[in-house]
């Protein structure tokens, strides 16, 4: 006997006497061809469904345990590194597509320096700021640091990558954050639609960007770390995709935008701030 439905977004909750049910709908990707990819490579931290029809996903709902954000982001960087291990792979570096992937970031530095450079120019020639320009002024070094530091690890990067024959991959989440992560009776990703092969920072990055606010990242790190270590040029892939910065409007001027800019900054030095202490952590080790 069906007692109540609950609707979230595309997602359908069904609480029956003996049983609750989340159904989602089954999306373009090919998800038996991702679940049959874990399967086969003995992985079991992930939530699978108990039925599959061509529109929908049907699954046991899981009750979450009462966690901190902490604790919870421990766990999924532990399962991060456990999907990683066993889904590692050599792949051949084709080195046309390794020039296009320097360009492109190499382009997109140089456009976001001119971008930030140009609405500086503008800013400081007005008479009067609005409170978002002046919040962007005063902190518009940030920005360059962030962007000459990116060019350095990019040349680093790419010259490694020119003397490699192949690089590792692993089978990556493609969402990998705290709210596709559920700690129950034993720890779940879920949403795995987006799942595919891809780098082994690919997964860390997005849960940096997605998470930084909730959790010591750091913290997080290390621990992943001492369980699937980067090589050298996967470990600067990473500080690449974290310290280019993302592109902002500061207009029209507004408390939001104010809001907004400030959480840009925060970003920005909660990066800054974890990429100087994993080096001097990096350094201590080396030495020793």
């Amino acid at each position: 006997m069906i007692n109540r439905y609950t609707y979230i977004k595309d997602i359908k909750i069904i609480d029956y006497d003996k049983r609750k049910v989340l159904i989602k709908k089954k999306k373009k990707y090919d998800i038996d061809k991702i679940y049959k990819y874990l399967d086969d490579h003995n992985i079991n931290n992930y939530l699978k469904p108990y039925k599959i029809t061509d529109k929908e996903l049907y699954f046991d709902y899981m009750d979450k345990k009462d966690l901190a954000s902490d604790e919870v982001a421990k766990r999924l960087v532990y399962n991060l590194a456990d999907i990683q291990n066993k889904t590692t792979i050599y792949k051949e570096i084709d080195k046309d597509k390794l020039k296009e992937e320097y360009d492109t970031f190499n382009n997109k530095i140089n456009y976001l320096e001119e971008y930030y450079f140009n609405m500086q120019d503008i800013i400081e020639n007005k008479v009067y700021m609005s409170p978002s320009e002046y919040l962007f002024i005063r902190n518009v070094s940030i920005i360059y640091s962030a962007l000459n530091y990116s060019k350095h690890l990019l040349d680093s990067w790419y010259k490694i990558m020119l003397e490699k024959h192949h690089e590792r991959y692993v089978y990556a989440h493609g969402k990998c954050e705290l709210n596709h992560f559920i700690t129950s009776s034993d720890d779940y990703f879920i949403s795995l639609e987006k799942a595919h092969l891809q780098r082994p920072p690919y997964d860390f990055i997005y849960f940096f960007k997605k998470n930084y606010e909730d959790s010591d990242m750091l913290s997080n790190f290390r621990f992943y770390q001492n369980r699937y270590h980067y090589k050298e040029e996967e470990y600067l892939y990473l500080l690449i995709n974290l310290s280019i910065p993302d592109k902002v409007d500061i207009y029209k001027s507004s408390l939001s935008k104010c809001i907004e800019l400030t959480k840009f900054f925060d970003r920005l030095k909660i990066t800054s701030d974890f990429i100087l202490k994993n080096e001097k952590d990096k350094k201590k080790y080396e030495k020793h």
